[in-house]
């Protein structure tokens, strides 16, 4: 056996196991020569305000992810790991997880629903159905959902409660109920307060989208009781412009699903909230609305009473 070819070798395997224990000495040496120091707790501190207190203790973080956490507002730490108080050498990382506060849902499109289908659509959108007022109507039929509270399209945390106001069916002979008359001529509207002896007060608005003498608005509104004397105001439209001037509301329709979606559009405006469409689209079709509110403004869309855009308006 020739010894001597061998040497180059096992002087090689000699050499890296020299430098491997060489630089395992010195990274440990490194490491326990750095200072042990205690973990402080990140709980409810922004992503800033913990970085600026772990530099204090030359320890690190990364961010591990978000999760909906309603006891602490979005952006705040709200797991972290290593956990508070235990000792770490310094270098170390911490990971942390932020919050996005409590989740946030939208209200259903409840109105005109039986009191079943409300409650089942509630329960699905993840929210439970509060106190139920009774009231008559001479819109809905009995036990079907005339409002709510909040109403539809708002913003609520997972969970929350929605009041709801159901309908008893037909007034007795004895209550004066005010009927709707956004879908009635002036002449209609004049004619029952003049029978029930209700002071009727007018006003004017311009609105381009529907036709010159509808009726815009009224206070009260529909199915509100009344009594003789009371006064009812109606905003009449003076516009005898064409259609389709002023600020459209554009959105087109989903494709897939239901083969019918109901869609709605209402507009947010300075005299208050108004639906201006509701109409039955097929999926993928393109709806274009003229309106014309009142000062800033803003418009809503709901899909099958879920609120899914929401547009500012010039």
């Amino acid at each position: 056996m020739n010894v001597r070819k061998w040497v180059p070798y096992l002087l090689a395997v000699v050499a890296v196991m020299i430098l491997y224990y060489s630089f395992d000495w010195a990274v440990g040496a490194v490491i326990h020569n750095r200072q042990v120091v205690t973990v402080p707790d990140l709980t409810g501190k922004t992503i800033s305000e913990a970085l600026n207190i772990l530099s204090a203790q030359h320890l690190a973080l990364t961010k591990d992810g978000e999760q909906f956490d309603k006891s602490f507002p979005a952006g705040v730490v709200v797991r972290q790991n290593p956990v508070r108080a235990m000792s770490v050498r310094e270098g170390r990382i911490v990971h942390v997880t932020l919050s996005q506060g409590g989740e946030t849902l939208f209200v259903p499109d409840l109105v005109g629903q039986p009191l079943r289908n409300a409650q089942t659509a509630l329960q699905n959108a993840g929210l439970s159905i509060g106190e139920m007022d009774h009231r008559p109507s001479l819109r809905f039929d009995k036990d079907q959902v005339m409002s709510t509270d909040p109403p539809s399209g708002a913003t609520v945390s997972k969970n929350a409660i929605v009041n709801v106001v159901v309908s008893d069916g037909s007034p007795a002979a004895d209550i004066l109920l005010v009927p709707d008359f956004s879908a009635k001529a002036l002449p209609d509207a004049q004619a029952w307060a003049t029978e029930h002896q209700i002071t009727l007060t007018q006003r004017e608005e311009n609105d381009p989208a529907r036709p010159s003498g509808a009726i815009l608005q009224q206070a009260p509104t529909a199915d509100t009781p009344m009594r003789a004397g009371d006064e009812l105001t109606l905003v009449v439209n003076n516009s005898a412009s064409a259609p389709g001037q002023g600020p459209h509301v554009h959105y087109q329709i989903p494709l897939g699903g239901d083969t019918g979606k109901d869609v709605r559009v209402v507009v947010v405006d300075a005299t208050g909230e108004h639906q201006v469409f509701r109409s039955p689209q097929a999926p993928g079709s393109l709806i274009d609305v003229p309106v014309q509110p009142q000062g800033r403004a803003r418009a809503r869309i709901f899909v099958n009473g879920v609120m899914v855009q929401e547009q500012s308006l010039p």
